[in-house]
């Protein structure tokens, strides 16, 4: 073998010695250059806290003055250092003021801000596949914190400098090393490896069966005296060879025919097993097949049957969603009176008058069915229209919990306590505040509602990054989303009604006792209009979860409105043309307009608003959106800006009809008010409409 001959073991020893040489200079030329590399980090970094100090206190002002332009211009003077060739700076919260590159534009967390707040940060870091030192620190101005900066200098000039002189130093070293092995080398050919090469090649030819062969006279040391042992020994055998090959030629040729037979043999047997296997193959391979065949079929089946199921239930849905919508929008029109006419009258009345406590009954009991319309609303996909940015913790979880909603029902059930575990760090989202309180308090009724003994409700909410389908879903849009989850310990859900537990009027509770039977569906209504997912876990014993997944947004939180006094808008007298194919309607809108101080005139289609128009001029028309017969508000309008370019308008309507008012909306309607009207939204719509016309 190779590794036993005695040219390897001379090279390997030459080789050894070699490996042992250059990890030598190795260690000393890695000491050495991480010694000069550390030396230039530090001046590095003594660049860039002299680079700072000596612009702290004008970048401090600057922050602290809010002078963006004069920022923008010391941070361009600061990339003016050879070597600087990123910024980020960032206000105490942590969020971006200025930076070079979107890469570097993220907010910096609590634990970093604390960090630096005590000492400044240097390390190597990575920006856009490019290796760069980071200086990082806090800003301050007479001894208060204003901001926090970030510096980058490129370390690729010096990682460039530590490879040339590696390479320099491979090169060189590569270079000794193979002058000193290939003079090791030559020596030891010439006066040991031709030698013992030729015995060696001798030594073969003799086992190959050339006895006699001669070796020439070499030198007189060992391998001489060792080549002329060699000689006679294969004189020798020579001899003895020529007296065994007559007696061992028959022997010889019977036993090559054994052997001939016996090859013959072992190629018929090999054949055999390749056909045998060769044919179990093919057998397994048909049987696969088979079995992935009935596998995909039974497959198919299951999935065919399912989306039939999926097809039925969504046509059942939008079956009940338009019922619902229509229903609703005919009760939004008949609660008009219930809702309004109280607040008209108790304008009118004194305080101390015996009328004012059933007028307010009746207006209470109007509004509360009100919510059941937009209970139903939501059921037909059409209750959620406006939509703002909102902390699911604060402005959803907190607000519902403190209302006087939640507090009635933890006196029905004092033995069921809730715990909270809100990520502190949760994401925004977008979304109807009105009708995510109203799904929390669906899904916490429930939860108290399953355990009539008492027991725990956890809410849940954190931040989670969705990639793949959620069970129920074929297919999600891979992003950022926030969980809403809530958790009880329960009866559970039996595994037959999990499917239908989102239907319309579908409960195992009892009917008007423990509610409309809509409270599911408007959570399953709800989370569809916000883009969003829900998943549900039960198990009959052993509880129930509810997981709500909301779209992420990165807007900011919008500002809460004031509640605002009758006075705050009141009108000046201007003409508001009110058009509305219902008399009760156009009735009650004239009465609350009026007492609001405007002049009223109606209509009772868009004809007959046209008509008037053509004529006469109004500072606002109130137009119903749903007329029948004739034009609705949308075509309504369209014809009006033909004849009065720039009318102000609003749109009232008993639903959202979503396409219908971003049409609106995008021809110059003002404002859009749902109905049943009462004197807050309808003369705030108006005041708007009209405030937006006077700037």
């Amino acid at each position: 073998m190779k590794f036993q001959s005695l040219r390897f073991k001379i090279n390997a020893a030459i080789t050894l010695a070699c490996l042992i040489v250059a990890l030598f200079f190795g260690a000393v030329f890695s000491f050495f250059e991480a010694h000069r590399r550390e030396v230039r980090i530090q001046e590095i970094r003594l660049l860039l806290s002299t680079v700072f100090e000596q612009k702290r206190d004008e970048i401090a002002n600057e922050i602290f003055a809010r002078q963006e332009e004069a920022l923008k211009i010391s941070m361009q003077n600061l990339l003016q250092v050879k070597g600087i060739t990123e910024i980020a700076v960032h206000d105490t919260d942590g969020n971006p003021l200025f930076s070079t590159d979107h890469a570097l534009d993220r907010i910096l967390t609590s634990k970093e801000r604390s960090a630096l707040t005590s000492e400044a940060s240097f390390g190597r870091t990575e920006i856009l596949g490019r290796s760069h030192a980071e200086y990082a620190t806090a800003i301050e101005v007479i001894g208060e914190r204003v901001g926090f900066i970030r510096m980058f200098y490129d370390l690729e000039e010096l990682d460039m400098e530590s490879l040339r002189a590696f390479w320099m130093f491979v090169a060189l070293l590569v270079s000794t090393l193979f002058v000193m092995s290939f003079l090791l080398n030559k020596l030891l050919h010439r006066f040991v490896l031709r030698p013992t090469t030729m015995l060696g090649e001798a030594i073969a030819r003799l086992q190959n069966g050339e006895l006699g062969g001669q070796i020439p006279q070499l030198s007189a040391d060992e391998i001489g005296r060792v080549a002329m042992a060699f000689n006679d020994l294969s004189a020798m055998l020579e001899e003895q060879h020529r007296a065994l090959l007559a007696s061992m030629e028959t022997r010889q040729k019977y036993a090559r025919e054994l052997e001939q037979a016996n090859k013959v043999l072992e190629q018929l047997n090999a054949r055999l097993e390749d056909m045998v296997q060769e044919r179990t193959a093919e057998l397994l391979k048909s049987n696969e097949q088979l079995r992935t065949e009935m596998n995909e079929r039974i497959k198919a089946d299951r999935a065919r049957v399912e989306l039939e199921e999926r097809l039925a239930r969504s046509q059942k849905m939008e079956a009940l969603g338009l019922l619902a919508g229509g229903v609703a929008h005919d009760l939004n029109n008949v609660l008009s009176g219930t809702v309004s006419y109280p607040d008209l009258l108790l304008m009118e009345l004194p305080e101390d008058s015996p009328l004012r406590k059933p007028l307010r009954t009746i207006r209470d009991s109007g509004q509360k069915a009100a919510a059941i319309v937009q209970d139903l609303l939501t059921l037909a996909r059409r209750g959620v229209m406006s939509m703002e940015t909102l902390d699911l913790n604060e402005q959803i979880i907190h607000d519902y919990l403190g209302s006087p909603e939640h507090l009635h029902l933890v006196t029905q059930h004092p033995d069921t306590r809730i715990e909270l575990r809100l990520d502190e760090n949760l994401l925004k989202i977008k979304g109807s505040p009105v009708h995510l309180r109203k799904t929390l308090m669906n899904l916490v009724i429930n939860a108290m509602e399953a355990q009539p003994q008492g027991g725990r409700i956890t809410i849940t909410t954190q931040n989670t990054f969705v990639e793949r389908p959620i069970e129920g879903y074929d297919a999600v849009s891979i992003g950022d989303y926030v969980v809403l989850r809530v958790e009880d310990d329960g009866v559970g859900i039996e595994q037959q009604d999990l499917k239908r537990i989102f239907e319309p009027f579908y409960s195992k509770k009892v009917m008007g006792r423990s509610g409309t039977g809509l409270g599911m569906a408007v959570v399953w209504g709800t989370v569809q209009d916000h883009r969003g997912y829900i998943n549900v876990h039960s198990s009959p014993g052993r509880g129930s979860s509810f997981e709500l997944y909301f779209p992420v947004t990165r807007e900011e939180v919008s500002p809460e409105g004031q509640s605002l006094c009758v006075d705050d808008y009141l009108g000046r007298g201007e003409l508001v043309l009110v058009v509305d194919d219902l008399g009760s309607q156009r009735e009650i809108a004239s009465q609350i307009l009026k007492r609001l101080r405007y002049t009223v005139v109606t209509a009772s289609s868009g004809e007959e608003a046209l008509e008037f128009l053509r004529y006469n001029s109004c500072d606002l028309v109130l137009l119903d959106m749903i007329m029948e017969p004739g034009m609705d508000g949308l075509e309504t309008y369209r014809q009006i800006i033909e004849i009065h370019p720039g009318q102000r308008a609003v749109i009232a309507s008993g639903f959202a009809e979503n396409d219908h008012v971003r049409d609106a909306l995008s021809l110059g309607v003002s404002q859009y008010i749902r109905k049943p009207y009462t004197i807050e939204n309808l003369g705030l719509g108006i005041a708007k409409a009209l405030a937006r016309q006077r700037s």
